[in-house]
């Protein structure tokens, strides 16, 4: 298939957390045309089996490559982790980017990641107590019981103390605007009240990224937190550059495309989505039929 530099990015989640991912896209590549699905009829994905990801996915993916999508981003680390290999598969002349949960970003040259302390008894015997970096993923449910995230866990696991735990409520804060409530910040400081001590959270779902703040907020700045749609991002653009299919555009448009948009639903997309300098148009729709 023969693409044109201006046609656009296709960038789909199961609902307002693929945002994030966008942002990040918008940030580096400011003049690309983006085609952004929520599939809000089958929000959310973390629940879901592998086998409901895996049709789900083929069917928005093949959406976006009949309308020549000149690359697809999986905004999602659920559905990127379900079975990537059959998507590439299906669309083999499509480049499909997924969002994956990765740490690797967050170790840099020199760091030490186990020290030892010293200390002595009462009859002056030596004890050493080897004190390893603690490393916290969260993710949906699905995310969590997903083979990558048990390889991902048991490669961190050589050298930093790991722990997984699945924080779906926060992707229900982000659908619902919830996010500066009460409710959710009291839930989220219990949440996090038995990892205090960590050193490093990986967020292993695009709609955590929206709540990094009130992350912040509770561990301090003290944490390094790692997101993955930078990665995405940086890759996309790797791959567009490396084939010349960079947007020269000049008048980028956004396209919404949500099953279930309404006034005040646009209103919270219009909040999340950061366009520098106006740049971008944005419309709204309910199906794909509109889309230009």
């Amino acid at each position: 298939m023969n693409y044109n530099t201006d046609n656009f990015i296709g960038v789909f989640d199961s609902g307002l957390g693929g945002i994030s991912v966008l942002n990040n896209l918008i940030k580096l590549m400011p003049y690309e045309n983006y085609v952004y699905y929520a599939d809000s009829n089958h929000f959310p994905y973390g629940k879901k089996s592998k086998k409901e990801l895996v049709k789900i996915g083929k069917n928005i993916i093949d959406r976006f490559n009949r309308r020549n999508a000149k690359i697809v981003v999986i905004a999602c680390n659920t559905m990127s982790t379900s079975d990537m290999p059959a998507f590439n598969k299906k669309f083999p002349k499509l480049k499909i980017i997924g969002t994956y949960p990765n740490f690797a970003p967050m170790l840099t040259p020199g760091l030490v990641l186990t020290n030892e302390t010293i200390t002595y008894d009462r009859d002056n015997r030596i004890k050493i107590t080897r004190n390893r970096k603690k490393l916290l993923i969260i993710a949906t449910t699905s995310t969590c019981k997903s083979e990558y995230l048990g390889d991902l866990t048991s490669n961190a696991d050589g050298f930093m103390s790991v722990y997984v735990e699945p924080a779906d409520f926060i992707v229900h804060a982000v659908e619902n605007d919830e996010l500066e409530s009460y409710e959710f910040k009291t839930r989220l400081k219990e949440f996090f009240k038995e990892y205090m001590d960590i050193d490093f959270l990986l967020l292993g779902c695009t709609h955590f990224s929206f709540a990094i703040n009130s992350m912040r907020e509770i561990l301090g700045d003290k944490v390094k937190i790692q997101s993955s749609g930078d990665i995405a991002a940086r890759d996309c653009h790797n791959y567009l550059s490396n084939n010349n299919l960079l947007a020269k555009s000049l008048s980028p448009y956004i396209d919404i495309v949500d099953a279930k948009i309404d006034e005040e639903k646009m209103k919270v997309y219009k909040r999340l989505i950061r366009i520098p300098n106006g740049t971008h148009e944005i419309s709204f729709f309910k199906t794909f039929k509109k889309v230009r």
